[in-house]
Formats: structure tokens, C-alpha cells, sequence
């Protein structure tokens, strides 16, 4: 009986790829070329259907802290021990996705995006009980939640780096997925400029003016105007389709669909 891996469609979890013997074609290249040319905060632009969310789970799998190293057996960053030992596992990851974000006013899509940030501070459970934090910083933490005001949430982000940094003494990495999904809705529905004016906030507190930041990964179809929501991230790399950089790491080469190909007609 032949051992065969199953095709895993319509799903972009990489642990759940792993762990559950499905065919992964090798991204992990992606992880050093981050390391090594990665700029603090970058934005890689790509269609639909691209591994966008996959390279992402990826990368989450690969940093944050406590990660399972038993992952990436086989894989072509595990050749690189220097850069394992020094990065795998090291990083508090704060991961949030905009896939769902697609409200027809600006009010739901406001409450969308808290919604998001609610969820990201679910991850980390412990900060609620740390002695390590005051009780004042500690209210701060708790007050995070979906009925937040603007201000509040536009911040949110920031202070949750500060406080993985103080707990973990290590900068935090951000990994936003999808970040444009909402962008569109706002653009087709007319709320445009109030929304904009939001995630311009949130993103320059976050990915800007963020001292606790070690570097952040964002995806997306389009990109958005540098003049819109980008207007204050000098800080921004952006990879699209044409760039030389990273071509390999989205998508499948020809020598991967080949290979793909073949695996399977001798099945």
C-alpha cells in the first residue's frame, strides 16, 4: 500500500498541515530571508489563493515562544541550526487576521476590528494574573474588550507589545493577515474616510511609534495608498508580485507544481 500524504485543500492551518499528515510544499526560506533582509515592518501584496494565510500560520508557528520545534522536521530552515537556536520559539506573537472583517457600515466594522484585538489578547491569559504588573496595569488589560472605546482600541496593540515585552523581556512580533479585506468593504460601501482615519491610527501607533515592536509582517491582495492609511510608516517594506525578493516564497514555482504532479500520478 502506498504512503500517501493528503492534499490539504482549504486549509491554512500549518500546524494542523503538519500534524495531520498533509502535503506541504517547503516555505520555510521564507523565515531566513526575513532574518536576514526582513525591514521592520513589512507588507507582502499577493492575489487570493497564494499561501498568504498559511505562510503566516507558518511564521507564527516558527517564532513565538514554546513553539513545536517537531513542526519543521525535514524542513529546509532546520539546516539553518544558527538561526533556529537563535530565533525559533524566542518571540511573544501577537496574530491577527482581517479576513472576516467585511461590514457594510462603519459602526460593525469598528466593532469587527475590536473584536480582533479582543481575541488577540485571549492568547495570553496569563497577563490578567502576573504579579509581575500592578493592579493599575492590570485594569488596563482587562479593559481591553469589545465594548472598548476608539482610543483604547487604536492603542491596544501597542500596549499589549509593552506588556509581552515586561513579562517575556523579549519584543513582540505582530503578524496581521488580510489587513486590506476591510479596506475594500469600506471603499465599496462609502465609509471610506471615516474608517482610514481609524486604521491610520491604529496601524501608526502600532507599527510606528511602537518601541516594543521587534518586527511586523502584514498581508494582503491590494496595496493600499501610501497617502491613505500608510502615510506615516517610513518604516514600511513593501514585497509585491514583481518584486524579485521573496518571488519563491507565495504561491507554487513550476518545479514545485511539476513535482506535485508527479508525486501524485505515481499514486
Amino acid at each position: 500500500m502506498v504512503n500517501t500524504l493528503k492534499l490539504p485543500v482549504g486549509i491554512d492551518s500549518f500546524e494542523k498541515i503538519r500534524k495531520n499528515r498533509f502535503y506541504y510544499i517547503d516555505k520555510t526560506k521564507l523565515i531566513e530571508q526575513l532574518v536576514e533582509t526582513g525591514g521592520e515592518v513589512t507588507l507582502f501584496t499577493r492575489p487570493r489563493r497564494f499561501g498568504k494565510t498559511l505562510n503566516m500560520s507558518m511564521l507564527r508557528s516558527f517564532f513565538e515562544i514554546d513553539a513545536d520545534e517537531s513542526l519543521f522536521d525535514g524542513l529546509y530552515i532546520t539546516k539553518n541550526k544558527e538561526l533556529c537556536e537563535e530565533y525559533m520559539g524566542k518571540y511573544p506573537v501577537i496574530f491577527l487576521s482581517f479576513a472576516d472583517v467585511k461590514q457594510t457600515n462603519y459602526k460593525d466594522a469598528i466593532q469587527k476590528i475590536k473584536n480582533c484585538i479582543v481575541e488577540a489578547y485571549r492568547n495570553f491569559p496569563q497577563l490578567i494574573t502576573w504579579d509581575g504588573f500592578s493592579e493599575g496595569e492590570r485594569r488596563q488589560i482587562m479593559a481591553v474588550t469589545s465594548e472598548m472605546d476608539d482610543v483604547t482600541a487604536q492603542d491596544a496593540l501597542k500596549n499589549l507589545s509593552a506588556w509581552l515585552e515586561h513579562y517575556y523581556g523579549k519584543k513582540a512580533i505582530i503578524l496581521l493577515d488580510e489587513y486590506d479585506t476591510p479596506m475594500q468593504e469600506a471603499y465599496v460601501h462609502g465609509y471610506w474616510e471615516q474608517f482610514t482615519a481609524f486604521i491610520r491610527s491604529l496601524f501608526n501607533a502600532s507599527f510606528k511609534t511602537n518601541p516594543y515592536l521587534e518586527r511586523a509582517l502584514m498581508t494582503g491582495v491590494t496595496r493600499v495608498s501610501k497617502e491613505s492609511i500608510f502615510s506615516d510608516l517610513n518604516n514600511l517594506r513593501v514585497i509585491t508580485t514583481t518584486s524579485d525578493l521573496y518571488a519563491d516564497c507565495f504561491g507554487f514555482t513550476e518545479k514545485e507544481v511539476d513535482e506535485l504532479f508527479a508525486r501524485y500520478q505515481k499514486q
